[in-house]
């Protein structure tokens, strides 16, 4: 405060001092003109301090609430400095700062979210493989709540590791590589380096990106499975025709009886390769529309009935029994009646090749929590557990040679699957060996 009313005061004492020096001017009077300059200002330096606290205490309102809100000076006697032209600026930019913080808060959050909802894992890595940042597709894959730290304690794989430290490096700004990771059942997994080349500030240097490739791999496995054992069940018959041809067109050619041995052999093989091209075209149909779920609404009962007319004359040919137990009111399901009629013919047809001798095949309906259950129970000597998770893939078998014995193809549990899946049921299957087997199909019930 001195040092202000000192700088105030002196100028105006020396000009007086100097201007009087001639006419004779004492020690009090120039104490009266110090004092008459001083007066002020001691007077302006105290209204500057006030003015000051209340600068102060207005920004510090300003900083949580709006600088003009509850405040007794707006609109009052104006001070010494623009107090309020002050804080209305700084309303406003306090107004366009918030404005910029939430926009930038929301494509913050709106990033993370898509970051989060990408299908593939995606690592951030920062410097030395330290994992920056996650998606939950990482977390997934890896079976984690939250991923950091050293990349390593997840993933050690030496060629994914030497082709993130050459990115590191600069050797490739971006690279593609395959490996498989050894688990519970092996992984195929391609990985997408790219190397952001320093651009960020927080230190993130690579992105990497994992894509799964188990299920593509084990689709072109199946395919090539399905070529090599398609081409196996018709070579087979093929070369029985042809072995017969030959044998007639030869040393058979004048044998009567090995005549009708031949035909009936050549009958047989014909009908088996006509049966298996019939089912590989229905399962290819049937895998067309699969993504197309029926409409109809279809009585379940008359499906059952139409099926046991079918095949009632080959199980007593058989010497066995069908019995159905169908309920007294007609239960409706969504679905496609001829496709259907397919899947319980497959089921009970199969039953009655793989049941014992001069037993029952049983049929039973049972509908609970908005499903029809149909149940097509067999009393054969059942299935061991480890081929029951692999009945419904394209031609296995349990016993392939009894199987073409029986004249079956290998694909009629992969149609039922694929004609339920259609129908968005559910195929379950339960087997104890020596007491035989029950097929379960769930379906929806069709609404009223």
């Amino acid at each position: 405060m001195l040092v202000f009313v000192f700088a105030m005061a002196a100028p105006v004492t020396l000009v007086t001092f100097f201007l009087n020096s001639d006419d004779g001017f004492d020690f009090n009077d120039y104490l009266l003109i110090v004092a008459a300059a001083a007066l002020p200002a001691i007077i302006l330096y105290v209204r500057l301090v006030r003015e000051m606290q209340v600068v102060a205490a207005r920004i510090e309102r300003a900083a949580v609430l709006s600088p003009l809100d509850g405040d007794g000076r707006a609109g009052g006697r104006p001070g010494l400095l623009p107090l309020d032209n002050l804080l209305l600026t700084m309303q406003q930019y306090r107004r366009v700062l918030q404005h910029m913080l939430r926009e930038a808060q929301s494509r913050q959050d709106e990033a993370s979210r898509l970051f989060d909802m990408l299908p593939d894992p995606v690592l951030v890595l920062g410097s030395k493989r330290r994992i920056r940042r996650s998606n939950e597709a990482a977390n997934r894959f890896f079976n984690v709540t939250e991923m950091d730290g050293d990349m390593t304690r997840f993933i050690r794989h030496p060629a994914l590791l030497k082709a993130i430290d050459a990115a590191y490096e600069g050797a490739d700004q971006s690279a593609r590589i395959e490996f498989t990771i050894s688990d519970v059942v092996p992984r195929n997994v391609a990985a997408y380096i790219v190397n952001l080349d320093g651009e960020s500030s927080e230190g993130l240097h690579l992105i990497v990106t994992l894509h799964d490739l188990t299920e593509s791999r084990r689709m072109q496995q199946m395919r090539v499975d399905f070529v090599a054992n398609a081409s196996h069940e018709l070579r087979t018959p093929l070369a029985i025709l042809i072995g017969a041809l030959e044998t007639l067109m030869g040393p058979a050619r004048n044998d009567p009886e090995a005549h009708q041995r031949f035909f009936t052999m050549m009958q047989a093989q014909s009908l088996r390769m006509s049966q298996l091209i019939d089912d590989l075209l229905s399962l290819s149909q049937i895998e067309i529309n699969e993504h197309s779920r029926p409409a109809d609404r279809v009585d379940i009962g008359k499906v059952l009935n139409g099926v046991g007319g079918l095949i009632r004359a080959k199980s007593v040919e058989m010497d066995k029994t069908i019995a159905m137990t169908l309920p007294e009111t007609p239960v409706f399901v969504t679905g496609d009646f001829d496709q259907l009629t397919q899947v319980f013919t497959n089921l009970v047809d199969n039953a009655l090749k793989y049941s014992r001798e001069k037993s029952e095949i049983r049929v039973e309906i049972e509908v609970a929590r908005r499903e029809a259950r149909i149940s097509v129970i067999d009393e054969g000597e059942g299935i061991p557990e480890e081929h029951i998770a692999r009945l419904t893939e394209r031609f296995y078998r349990v016993d392939s040679d009894r199987s073409r014995k029986l004249g079956g193809t290998g694909l009629g549990l992969a149609i039922v699957k694929h004609i339920v899946s259609r129908h968005r049921g559910h195929l379950e299957i339960e087997s104890e060996v020596g007491k035989g087997s029950r097929f379960t199909i769930r379906l929806p019930l069709a609404a009223e």
